[in-house]
């Protein structure tokens, strides 16, 4: 099957993510990203005035994809008790080979945008906002959830800042783990409810 072509927008993003991870924000210049895209500076100038744009671009379509990828993971698991754990489990937890090399370098851009400026790590704060909002309402004591979240979220800096190797064996005990927690935290609700 023959993939369409990436729209120019989004070459320029992965150039400018490729460039930041590989040499940092201080070394991401139009000139170097126009390099790694293979188009002229001019062309990168008509999508982005200035490199702090260009960085929050790149925050922004990384904060966006995270924010579908688990709205659409906590769709695609039934209701009830910890809907959004489940969720989180279901779609970070499943198969290391969805950890990809792309992922890595947008989350490690991303970092690098933290480090040159905290303001625009703000598209990034909303979409934890965002998710955080449904581990709060996901009817387990706020304490189970969250750790399950962030648990993964220790996991996640572990790989992309490459701190130790992540592989499946490593994500099936940490998903065992948390699945217990999960599971004993859904049986202690309901069983609460029973009683009353």
């Amino acid at each position: 099957m023959i993939r369409p072509p990436h729209p120019l927008k989004d070459v320029l993003l992965d150039a400018a993510e490729t460039v930041a991870a590989r040499e940092g924000v201080s070394r991401l210049t139009f000139d170097a990203v126009a390099s790694e895209a293979g188009v002229s500076k001019g062309g990168l100038l008509h999508h982005f005035s200035n490199k702090d744009h260009l960085i929050e671009a790149m925050v922004k379509r990384t904060a966006d994809a995270w924010r579908k990828h688990f709205t659409e993971s906590y769709q695609s698991v039934p209701e009830g008790p910890g809907r959004m754990a489940r969720a989180i489990l279901k779609c970070c937890l499943t198969d290391a080979q969805t950890w990809t090399e792309q992922l890595r370098r947008s989350y490690a851009a991303v970092f690098a945008a933290l480090a040159h400026d905290p303001a625009l790590i703000q598209p990034m704060r909303e979409a934890y906002a965002d998710l955080y909002r449904l581990v709060a309402e996901d009817g387990l004591p706020t304490n189970v959830s969250e750790t399950v979240v962030t648990a993964i979220d220790g996991l996640w800096l572990h790989w992309v800042l490459r701190l130790r190797p992540v592989d499946q064996s490593v994500m099936d005990r940490l998903r065992a783990s948390l699945e217990t927690l999960l599971n004993n935290a859904v049986a202690e609700k309901e069983k609460a409810g029973a009683l009353k």
